[in-house]
């Protein structure tokens, strides 16, 4: 049986649908990963990382931001640099 245009349109947008939720999935497991990378040097340079620093870095989305932190969490004197320099004004 021929598929109407209406139902052609509707299996498009699904698979569309689709495709950009794995797209964040992705995007929002890297960020997942990269927050976590943070969060464990942080604790391994500073043993303890106060909970309000944990939760602004757990809710940044910005790959981009992420990576620089990863890079500088290991030359920071304390953790007050991270907070001063890389979380204000953050996406």
């Amino acid at each position: 049986m021929a598929q109407t245009t209406a139902e052609f349109l509707i299996e498009q947008g699904k698979a569309e649908g689709r495709a950009e939720g794995r797209a964040e999935g992705k995007a929002e497991g890297r960020a997942e990963g990269k927050q976590d990378a943070v969060l464990k040097l942080l604790q391994l340079r500073f043993q303890n990382v106060p909970e309000t620093l944990s939760h602004e870095i757990s809710n940044i989305q910005n790959l981009s931001l992420l990576d620089t932190l990863l890079e500088r969490v290991m030359t920071v004197q304390s953790l007050d640099e991270i907070d001063a320099h890389y979380l204000t004004g953050r996406d």
